[in-house]
Order: structure tokens, then sequence, then C-alpha cells
């Protein structure tokens, strides 16, 4: 993968400049970023450094979803750049532009981590329901995360699950700490009344079972 020098040029100097959407399309396509992408990493995290929080927001969501897909070598490579990136998507936090976006930061953090499931899955949450299958009967569900519609017993199923929502309520995302209660609660299965943990069973991901 390579950008044109002017198009890096242009977007260090303008977080508003439309060079950062080609840098997202030669970058991400469909959920998933391309490895290569990971040469990025130390010129995202120089360049993030030069704006002001709400500036870098998308720029450190972007590297958190290349962080998420780069090949073990160049996570190894890259640790440095890595680690400045999350704190400058912590520093992000307190004051994210909206709660979807304080989303994509949690989300970004988990992929500077390193966590392959919920650094690609956590933003399922602002769709506001998720489609899960039941361990049982493999029934699949659509399920909604809204409070006042949702079939869900509220929760929080695993450890990440309790900081996440910590870090929610610290940062006064009320509505996102609710919100993920619901993703980390417990379902009945309509359709033969299995009850399971509805973070560890959503359609298409394998994620360990809290203990």
């Amino acid at each position: 993968m390579k950008i044109s020098p002017d198009v890096l040029e242009s977007a260090a100097t303008d977080p508003a400049s439309p060079a950062w959407d080609v840098i997202w399309n030669d970058s991400c396509h469909q959920g998933t970023c391309d490895p290569a992408s990971a040469v990025l990493l130390p010129w995202l995290a120089r360049t993030s450094t030069t704006f002001s929080p709400q500036e870098r927001e998308k720029m450190v969501v972007l590297a958190g979803r290349i962080a998420v897909d780069a090949p073990d070598a160049s996570r190894a490579e890259y640790t440095q750049e890595l680690a400045a990136l999350r704190a400058l998507a912590m520093d992000c936090l307190s004051s994210a532009s909206s709660d979807s976006m304080f989303i994509y930061l949690q989300q970004a953090i988990l992929g500077f981590d390193g966590d392959e499931i919920w650094g690609k899955e956590l933003d399922r949450i602002n769709d506001g329901e998720v489609d899960v299958q039941c361990p049982d009967c493999r029934e699949e569900l659509l399920v909604d995360l809204e409070p006042e519609d949702s079939s869900i017993e509220p929760g929080l199923s695993s450890e990440l699950a309790g900081r996440l929502h910590t870090e929610a309520l610290q940062a006064n995302r009320d509505s996102v700490a609710t919100l993920l209660t619901y993703l980390f609660g417990r379902l009945s299965c309509p359709n033969c009344g299995t009850r399971f943990n509805l973070a560890d069973h959503l359609a298409g991901v394998s994620y360990p079972q809290a203990s």
C-alpha cells in the first residue's frame, strides 16, 4: 500500500482535509484494514499529537482499526507508537464529540491493546441492535439494545465489560454505560428458552466465556 506524500502532507496540516478520506479509503475496506497499512502507524502517532483531542478523534480511531488488523511483526515493530496512540485515544475520551465517538474511541483503545474481537466489534453498540446466535438451538436473533425495547437482562458479563462501563461513567456518558450493560447482559432465547451471555455469542464472534 502506498499513499501519495502530497495526500499525507495535506492531512497532516488540516484535520478536516479531504485527504483523510483518501487515507481511510486506501487503508480500510468494509471493516477490515489492509495489513500493509500498519506502516502508517508512526505517521499517525506523530500527526495526532499536533491536533487537539477533538480534532484527532478520527485519526486515532483509524489508527485503532489499522492496529487491530496489523500483523504481529508490525505490532512488535511499532510498540512505542501503539502506546503513544493509545494514550492519545484515552485523552480523547473525556471530551469525545458524541456518544458514538466515545464508543469508537473505546474500540480504538482495544485495537491498540490487540483485542481482536472487541477491537472490531464494540461499535456494534452504535447500531442499537446486534445479531446473535443461540448457543443451543442455533436460532439467529436480532436483539434490540435500547432499554425501553430490549428483552435483555442488563449485566456486565466480563472484566472487560466492567472496565468499559467504568470508563463511560467516569466520562459522564450515562447512555453509553447503560448500553454496555445490555451488550454484556443476558438473554433468553425466544425459540428454546436457553439463557446465555449475549456478548459471548454474537453472530460470527467466538469470545471467551466469562467465569
